[in-house]
């Protein structure tokens, strides 16, 4: 007799279990886990259409982690555990990283806000914050462009968002200018002949919009004719080295003078030069006055 009352008491405990609560907590968890499957893969496919592979599958996690997390403390909570400390806690712990992470958040958001905008893409020549190139990858954290001389620049993606951005590709077309210089003694009509007929041979200088040929400005030395023109943006490059030379050259072999920066001294005083031969000691004096013999 005494042994059934001590088997019987043995499993007093199972009845101060709440099995309700249990059960509600079980189905809360998993339907929360389902659910968040379900706006993992939604989250994925939505976004792979506008950003790259990696960012969409790295969405989707926190978004996944972010629900599991949400349904774990309501399926708790229904337990009667108390989470009010852990609360606190999770907040101290926020306020704190969030202080420590911050140019890393800035960086995260600038990023996705980059990916949405879609100011530039990898393959575009652009210039960001003064660092001109192609635009070789955009991560979730940096752009990394390749500049002209074929070095890898990275910049943080908050630099990028709040910074001009030139994209220089992103136009099928792009304007092309320079000054050519010429003597005051020469012929400026000539000049323009010469200039529009180079301009005319070049086969990517485009007939519209029309290249314009002007005088800009009497500069100290030469005379300063603007030169401009519009070609393919891709082949921007090759065409100012190319016609730059043409230019100069036709004008060199017409007899053209390009002058360089020329400085008039003048002396207050007379100047006297002092010409001495060592051999004979023999020193000549030359003055702004002639002397009478």
């Amino acid at each position: 007799m005494s042994d059934q009352l001590n088997l019987t008491s043995g499993f007093t405990w199972l009845e101060n279990i709440d099995w309700l609560g249990i059960l509600s907590a079980t189905i809360i968890l998993g339907v929360g886990l389902f659910i968040s499957i379900i706006a993992k893969k939604i989250t994925y496919r939505v976004s792979i259409r506008f950003m790259p592979q990696t960012i969409a599958y790295n969405l989707a996690r926190i978004i996944y982690y972010t629900l599991v997390t949400i349904f774990a403390v309501s399926a708790l909570s229904i337990l009667g555990i108390n989470l009010t400390g852990l609360v606190i806690a999770g907040g101290f712990l926020g306020i704190i990283l969030g202080f420590a992470l911050q140019s890393i958040t800035a960086n995260l958001v600038s990023g996705i806000f980059l990916y949405w905008e879609r100011p530039l893409k990898p393959g575009d020549f652009v210039d960001v914050n003064g660092q001109l190139g192609i635009v070789e990858d955009i991560s979730i954290m940096s752009t990394k462009i390749r500049g002209l001389d074929g070095v890898l620049i990275r910049i943080p993606n908050n630099d990028v968002f709040n910074s001009v951005i030139k994209n220089i590709g992103a136009t099928p077309a792009r304007r092309l200018e320079f000054l050519v210089g010429i003597a005051y003694s020469e012929d400026a009509e000539k000049a323009y002949r010469i200039i529009r007929n180079e301009l005319s041979k070049h086969p990517f200088i485009l007939a519209k919009p029309e290249p314009d040929v002007f005088v800009e400005e009497l500069g100290d030395s030469s005379v300063n004719i603007r030169v401009r023109v519009w070609v393919p943006s891709s082949e921007w490059y090759n065409v100012k080295k190319e016609i730059v030379w043409r230019i100069k050259k036709a004008i060199t072999d017409a007899g053209i003078e390009i002058p360089f920066p020329q400085n008039d001294v003048w002396f207050r005083s007379p100047l006297r030069i002092i010409v001495k031969k060592e051999d004979s000691g023999y020193e000549n004096i030359v003055g702004d006055e002639k002397k009478n013999s």
